[in-house]
């Protein structure tokens, strides 16, 4: 089994725990995709605000085809997310 070095939520610096506090805040939890990011706080930034410009624009898609095709699009490339 793969393991990636991470950093908790309790040993996150001032930067992190506010990344983390968005995740956590959209989400519910900090799912492990955003924990596998944790020691790059400002890439795990970047890669959450696109997450939810492609999730929230409203670009004639509804919420639910966006969802389905990221659903789709993860399925056809083994991706658990």
């Amino acid at each position: 089994m793969p393991w990636v070095e991470t950093i908790s939520e309790d040993a996150a610096s001032e930067k992190l725990q506010t990344a983390f506090r968005k995740v956590h805040e959209r989400a519910g939890y900090v799912p492990n995709i955003a924990r596998i990011q944790s020691l790059r706080p400002a890439t795990m930034e970047r890669g959450f605000d696109l997450y939810c410009q492609i999730m929230d624009d409203p670009t004639g898609l509804s919420k639910r085809d966006r969802v389905l095709i990221a659903t789709v699009v993860s399925k056809v490339n083994g991706c658990l997310y």
